[in-house]
């Protein structure tokens, strides 16, 4: 880590989310869920992100992860609007501005009847990938993430259904010409995790700057 004096500022080329620094959080979002209790099917999506940042805030094995974890964070405009809400927010403790921000969807979900959805155009919506994508929550940052709680722990479905739906999205969600929903290269940084963890990237022309989105599949297994 380079700091530029001893209070602690910034110096210019210091990256807080360059690859070893998303590489860790990757990692450690792996980890907190294998280590955490599975969550029952009918479980929401916010009880589940606030179990995640507990694990990730209190866990001794954490202890040392440069970054504060904040579940439902409020992003605010100049005159203190909300501009919308990120499921779950990492800073690095030594940056007062930048962030990665993961939104978090349940895939594969039984409802209360019996009837199943697996809800991939809920993940590509607007209040999935397209949050980051209209740039209401990743302005002139280069890296986000998406969570997918597979409530039925079938992360391998659940990547082909993703896969195929960002496919037939690919011109509204802005993809760049030559990216396509693949395997990440950081998926080494998820090797501790739980088995069946998948992660994969996409890349986004934002018109200002392009968006690398992380995607991490988490199965909820018995």
């Amino acid at each position: 880590m380079r700091l530029s004096d001893s209070n602690l500022r910034l110096d210019k080329a210091f990256n807080p989310f360059a690859v070893e620094y998303v590489g860790e959080i990757l990692g450690a979002v792996a980890m907190a869920w294998a280590r955490m209790r599975k969550p029952p099917g009918n479980e929401i999506e916010d009880r589940i992100t606030n179990r995640l940042a507990g694990r990730l805030q209190n866990d001794p094995l954490f202890e040392t992860f440069p970054f504060d974890v904040v579940p439902q964070y409020w992003l605010l405009g100049l005159n203190g609007e909300r501009l919308g809400r990120l499921d779950l927010r990492f800073k690095h403790r030594h940056s007062q501005r930048d962030y990665f921000a993961f939104e978090a969807k349940r895939l594969h979900v039984t409802h209360p009847g019996g009837s199943f959805n697996p809800e991939y155009s809920v993940y590509t919506g607007e209040e999935g990938m397209l949050a980051f994508v209209s740039g209401q929550y990743s302005a002139r940052l280069p890296v986000a993430g998406m969570l997918g709680y597979v409530m039925d722990g079938e992360t391998d479905k659940a990547w082909t259904g993703v896969g195929r739906r960002i496919e037939a999205r690919r011109t509204f969600l802005r993809l760049l010409a030559a990216s396509r929903f693949a395997k990440s290269a950081l998926i080494g940084s998820v090797a501790q995790g739980k088995a069946g963890t998948r992660l994969g990237e996409t890349t986004h022309d934002l018109g200002t700057h392009t968006l690398r989105l992380f995607h991490m599949l988490l199965p909820v297994t018995k």
